[in-house]
């Protein structure tokens, strides 16, 4: 059984919720932050979540594994797939089970 990662927990993310994750390879393009919740229905485990990014960009990232860099977590590969769109952009998933 592999260890998680310390940065990939619940708590960790939800400490930098609203803030910038800048995508790797893509000039400009940039993800913020705006919710870290547990997994509904699981037992409580802060390596179980989900991540929800919006990006404001007028490209829409196709569903895929990205190299995300942040100021404080570092660089990161993340795998999201776009769920919606609302007035503030597109809107990105990632779940961590």
């Amino acid at each position: 059984m592999s260890i998680p990662s310390p940065q990939l927990t619940l708590p960790a993310f939800a400490a930098v919720c609203n803030s910038v994750f800048a995508v790797s390879g893509l000039d400009g393009v940039a993800l913020t932050l705006y919710e870290a919740l547990p997994l509904a229905g699981a037992a409580p485990d802060e390596h179980r979540f989900s991540l929800g990014f919006r990006s404001s960009a007028a490209v829409q990232l196709e569903q895929g594994t990205y190299t995300l860099d942040h100021a404080v977590l570092g660089t990161l590969a993340i795998f999201l797939v776009p769920v919606g769109r609302d007035a503030g952009g597109v809107q990105y998933q990632a779940i961590f089970n």
